[in-house]
């Protein structure tokens, strides 16, 4: 996705026609954006099989909440066993709260965009030089959303990993 994200934008810099120019940056945005949701998806689902199928608008809220109820039962069994202790515990939770909230928050921006991109054509993208935006959105900021989501997602299976859950 992410490939076809940034030869979308590259059509959308070098084509002269303004009409053009929005379509085309308008599906550089909505590239960008599956790219980091199927990044997601797809490190969910490694971390737990019945993830696998969450909905688009669920996936922010299984990182700020859902990902917390496997993690915390994992963690008390490990302090029950000796394998972690409270400092373990606190350090692990939290990490996997600051991880989960920044990767869902991401992607609710990036699902913004995506609506915008998608449904709202008569806002119209806008060029400036080699940036081309979408409201208060950068293209260049959006080919940076499934980079930003894979470094996420490793840190969220190093802490699933850590708490013993892969």
């Amino acid at each position: 996705m992410q490939l076809v994200g940034n030869e979308l934008e590259r059509l959308a810099l070098s084509n002269g026609d303004q009409e053009s120019a929005d379509l085309l940056g308008r599906s550089a945005f909505n590239r960008y954006y599956y790219a980091a949701f199927l990044i997601t998806r797809e490190t969910l689902g490694s971390m737990q099989t019945n993830w696998r199928g969450t909905a688009h608008a669920e996936i922010p809220n299984l990182l700020e909440i859902g990902l917390k109820k496997p993690a915390r039962a994992a963690i008390r069994s490990q302090l029950r066993s000796g394998l972690l202790d409270k400092g373990d515990e606190s350090r692990l939770l939290s990490d996997l709260s600051a991880t989960g909230s920044e990767l869902a928050q991401l992607l609710r921006q990036a699902y913004d965009a995506r609506i915008l991109a998608d449904y709202e054509p008569e806002i119209k993208t806008t060029r400036t030089g080699n940036l081309i935006t979408l409201k208060t959105y950068k293209l260049t900021t959006a080919k940076e959303w499934p980079t930003r989501a894979k470094t996420q997602c490793a840190r969220l299976l190093r802490i699933w990993k850590e708490i013993g859950l892969v």
